[in-house]
């Protein structure tokens, strides 16, 4: 199987609260996706999901309290790549801090 085009993007990330969703998204377009998706594939149907909740100032681990393991083929490459079905775990954080 050869890839022809990316058919959506679709990004997540947390900022800081006087950062605009429409910033975020150029910062992303910007500084994340034309450095590590080829122009060829990112195409005019190309569909973008760019922070499409909006706002995501409170995140790990007082945003996803309670959803430990859930996430996790999200939170890594959405099921393209091997998976051992372990967790991340708002614990880990602590463990560096310990």
């Amino acid at each position: 199987m050869v890839a022809v085009r990316v058919h959506t993007v679709l990004i997540f990330t947390q900022h800081d609260e006087t950062i605009t969703n429409d910033e975020i998204a150029a910062d992303l377009k910007e500084h994340v996706i034309k450095p590590v998706i080829p122009e060829k594939y990112l195409v005019e149907k190309t569909i973008f999901h760019l922070n499409p909740y909006g706002r995501f100032v409170i995140g790990v681990p007082h945003g996803d309290a309670g959803l430990t393991g859930q996430k996790i083929i999200n939170d890594t490459y959405g099921g393209w790549g091997a998976h051992g079905g372990s967790a991340f775990s708002a614990l880990m954080e602590l463990r560096w801090m310990a």
